[in-house]
């Protein structure tokens, strides 16, 4: 006779509990394999339960395999070489530590929530949940093909980049996830060139895939071609629109330069990462290296996570034909790795103009805050003093070159005092001199309301 206290069961049903009392008899031993249980009817009388309780907890038993039948005859206990786990005591959940609330973290790199169109999203989103069967499948290895359309449209009409084919588009969770696809069809033992501008997680990435790296000196017109011949690079890691933290953009001479260095030699390429150039505040323009491009060596790489929001993980690449019949012959069996719902959305979102104007949008945003944060940081009483502020067109960041005797220790240890955190610059080859340190300031978080305290706590990190 099977007898359980079922008023252990607490809130669990009534026929898992009866299941895990048998299984737990069948793993300790006390019920011996091949021992017929009781009946349904018979142990539902004994435990005053329903028929279909006992019947639940048996088929459960039976479909996990500690119980089976004979027809005719009833259940019996399986004979399992099976030995339970030893329980161990369920150790207190430690809560997760909390990301700190900080007064200022100038290394967040998203504008404000309030400045996105959250109902127009919430407007797309919606129509993607209730379209066609047709998201509930398995999407193109490159993308949806909705949303590949109206990027293409999109490079078209900002970008100049008139020729790209849809199909040429390859869509992903992330630059980081198709920056690790693109090593995989360039593949490893490759040396991959990049500009100095401190350490890189592409660097990293190509490390992973067996590549190297090497850091390549930067100039007033972006990063020097002419060091490239004392190299070994058969891959150029360029951001001609914006040089992170610099903003600088490359000129046409430049450009030019890499150009021919890419077109001396078949198996050269230039990565282009157009990551924050939507935001360009000078007469720069925005056409990109990818529509300059006469030999198709031009690799795009662009990101929406910083015009959309940072939990939008979707990024794109355009690859040259040549390249496009690479991925799809080696490493076209990676499913896209990104939502088909969040991609029909964003389709509808770019196509009805809701992109565009939000883009515009930020563009004044940005323009606005960062001539008020610049006008703030002449006006300081410590930092008119102590700091220079590098002089850029483009992008969300700029580099404030700090006059001060602080280790940068001390300059830490005093912002966390003021509830301030940001990136100190470190390139390679470009040391700042004695006295001096270098801050990567990210405007893109900043509150204009708060831009006086914000700088005013900077400031008394270097007073005295």
């Amino acid at each position: 006779m099977l007898n359980y206290d079922l008023t252990q069961r607490g809130n669990t049903p009534l026929y898992r509990f009866l299941y895990s009392c048998i299984r737990k008899d069948i793993e300790t031993g006390a019920l011996a394999a091949d021992t017929r249980l009781p009946s349904k009817r018979r142990l539902a009388e004994d435990l005053n339960l329903s028929v279909n309780t006992v019947m639940t907890a048996y088929d459960l038993l039976v479909s996990e395999g500690f119980v089976y039948t004979r027809e005719k005859k009833g259940y019996y206990v399986s004979r399992l070489n099976y030995r339970a786990p030893k329980k161990k005591a369920r150790p207190p959940k430690a809560a997760e530590p909390e990301e700190r609330n900080w007064f200022m973290d100038f290394r967040a790199g998203h504008a404000p929530l309030d400045l996105f169109p959250t109902s127009l999203w919430a407007k797309c989103m919606r129509e993607a949940i209730s379209a066609a069967d047709s998201l509930y499948t398995t999407v193109s290895w490159k993308g949806l093909a909705a949303l590949r359309n109206a990027i293409a449209e999109d490079l078209a009409d900002h970008r100049g980049m008139t020729g790209v084919s849809p199909e040429q588009i390859v869509i992903g969770a992330g630059t980081e996830y198709l920056y690790g696809r693109l090593m995989e069809i360039l593949g490893p033992g490759i040396t991959i060139a990049g500009a100095d501008t401190g350490p890189s997680k592409f660097a990293q990435i190509a490390a992973n895939h067996g590549s190297r790296w090497c850091y390549i000196p930067v100039d007033e017109k972006n990063m020097r071609a002419d060091c490239l011949a004392q190299t070994s690079a058969s891959v150029v890691h360029l951001s001609p629109a914006n040089l992170f933290p610099y903003g600088r953009s490359m000129p046409i001479d430049r450009r030019i330069a890499f150009f021919e260095w890419a077109n001396a030699a078949p198996s050269r390429w230039i990565i282009e990462d157009n990551y924050d150039a939507e935001f360009c505040f000078g007469p720069a323009g925005h056409r990109s290296m990818f529509s300059e491009d006469a030999h198709e060596k031009v690799i795009y790489l662009n990101t929406l996570s910083k015009t959309m929001v940072p939990t939008l993980r979707i990024s794109f690449m355009v690859l040259p034909e040549a390249l496009l019949r690479r991925y799809e012959e080696t490493v076209s069996f990676y499913t896209c790795t990104v939502s088909s719902f969040e991609q029909y959305a964003l389709a509808l979102f770019i196509e009805r103009g809701y992109y565009e104007r939000h883009l515009f949008r930020l563009l004044h945003h940005y323009r606005k805050l960062r001539a008020a944060i610049l006008d703030e940081i002449q006006h300081n009483p410590i930092l008119s003093r102590i700091a220079e502020v590098a002089d850029t067109d483009a992008g969300t960041h700029f580099l404030m070159t700090v006059h001060t005797d602080l280790s940068e220790a001390e300059i830490l240890s005093r912002a966390e005092a003021r509830s301030l955190r940001f990136h100190f610059f470190h390139p390679k080859y470009q040391k700042p001199r004695p006295g001096e340190v270098q801050l990567i300031i990210n405007f893109a978080a900043i509150d204009e309301s708060r831009i006086p305290e914000v700088f005013a706590r900077l400031g008394a990190v270097f007073e005295g």
